[in-house]
């Protein structure tokens, strides 16, 4: 027999709410992402290098804003001094999953072209090496900006209380 406590108090846990949040914003980034690219380019209105950073730069914005307002909870009211430093250390993550991605394809499509790889294969290739890049990413992701970039207030405070009362007058 296992003992499922520690499942259910994880799951209880403020952290895995947060995650749960986290995901969904995600998906929510990943569908605005989806659409914006085929809006730009159905009709190869701009080409799809370009329709694929203005998909980054929709998602990343839904990403930002889901991220910071909901599933850490912050809000414009107590943080608008801060959101501008919270927001730069988020587009730095951002820019780092991006290249990330775009690397992992790049060494996917140099692999497939050198083996000579047909059209579905390095199709699916790429996919997969994208996907697996952003997948990778999306639990670092969240690891860094818990611990890292939406580090809630409490914490700060605490921590400064804390060095206060043992200090010596």
């Amino acid at each position: 027999m296992t003992n499922n406590g520690w499942i259910k108090r994880f799951l209880r846990s403020p952290v895995a709410a947060r995650f749960l949040r986290y995901a969904v914003g995600s998906a929510t980034a990943s569908v605005v992402s989806f659409i914006v690219l085929a809006a730009v380019t159905w009709r190869h209105t701009v080409h799809p290098a370009v329709g694929s950073v203005i998909a980054f730069i929709a998602g990343a914005l839904v990403n930002f804003a889901v991220y910071r307002f909901w599933a850490w909870r912050g809000s414009v009211n107590h943080e608008a001094r801060a959101l501008g430093r919270y927001f730069g250390k988020y587009a730095v993550i951002a820019i780092a999953t991006f290249f990330g991605a775009v690397g992992a394809t790049t060494l996917a499509g140099r692999y497939a072209t050198h083996a000579g790889l047909g059209p579905l294969a390095r199709t699916l290739l790429l996919e997969g090496s994208y996907f697996f890049a952003f997948a990778v990413m999306f639990v670092a992701k969240f690891l860094i900006l818990d611990r890292f970039v939406f580090v809630p207030r409490q914490r700060a405070e605490v921590s400064r209380d804390q060095v206060e009362t043992t200090t010596p007058a």
